[in-house]
């Protein structure tokens, strides 16, 4: 899974490292996280150019994305907790570009797991979640829960969990500077929902109340639902060649 290195990582630190003062652990924890996955993301735009990508590559037009996969809008409300000290939207614990997403990593998740994704401005689909604990397996939780509790002996489970549950799709979504690498306060994504398993099959909709909201994206007809669920759907089964429903609940 795109974040089990991570939390392998923050087991040995929260072992290591001095007890935080007066700051709760489980902020640590979130913080440690997000900065992690953030540092992935500028090494991607230093090597690879913003696009994350090794070579360039011809991107549709606005109009084109605005028809494949609904306009971008920004997003109904971005929460407090989802903006950092500097202003800028936090990125999500289990942030991950579809390119570097795979089959294993559906295949990996625990039963019940819920994925959430987005396409964003420039028309990637970044995947993350906000139910991390539906995704890290409960002994691995207890892990790193263990190891946290060696600093702060009065921690709990709902405390760690606290510092990393909630980061919803704009966290997802999010867009970076090209110069600096940080994240940008309230970026726009396009169709976004969620993704998990039903029947055994992977399916995802268009429950986003941030960025699917009919205060920002208005009444999407049917025929332009299908086109761009499908679309995302198509584009995740590629990648992680696993069979990807899809279903309109939000606007159905």
């Amino acid at each position: 899974m795109p974040l089990a290195s991570l939390v392998r990582r923050e087991e040995r630190q929260a072992e290591a490292a001095p007890a935080p003062g007066n700051r709760p652990m489980s902020t640590d924890v979130a913080m440690n996280l997000q900065r992690s996955a953030g540092n992935q993301a500028v090494s991607r735009l230093v090597s690879s150019g913003p696009s994350g990508r090794a070579h360039p590559v011809q991107r549709a037009s606005p109009a084109e994305l605005d028809h494949t996969a609904g306009q971008a809008v920004p997003p109904k409300k971005t929460k407090d907790h989802e903006i950092d000290d500097a202003g800028d939207v936090r990125l999500n614990p289990l942030w991950v570009p579809l390119g570097e997403f795979s089959g294993r990593d559906l295949d990996n998740s625990p039963e019940g797991a819920k994925w959430q994704y987005a396409v964003t401005e420039d028309g990637e689909i970044s995947l993350g979640s906000e139910d991390v604990a539906s995704l890290i397996p409960r002994a691995q939780l207890d892990r790193l829960l263990a190891g946290m509790r060696t600093k702060q002996p009065g921690m709990t489970a709902d405390d760690l969990s606290g510092g990393l549950e909630n980061m919803g799709h704009p966290t997802i979504a999010a867009h970076f500077d090209q110069v600096t690498g940080r994240t940008t306060h309230n970026p726009k994504g396009r169709v976004s929902g969620e993704l998990y398993r039903i029947g055994g099959v992977w399916t995802l909709n268009d429950k986003s109340g941030r960025f699917m909201a009919e205060k920002v994206r208005g009444k999407p007809q049917p025929e332009d639902l299908e086109r761009w669920l499908s679309g995302v759907a198509q584009r995740i089964g590629r990648q992680t060649r696993r069979r990807i429903n899809y279903q309109i609940m939000k606007h159905s």
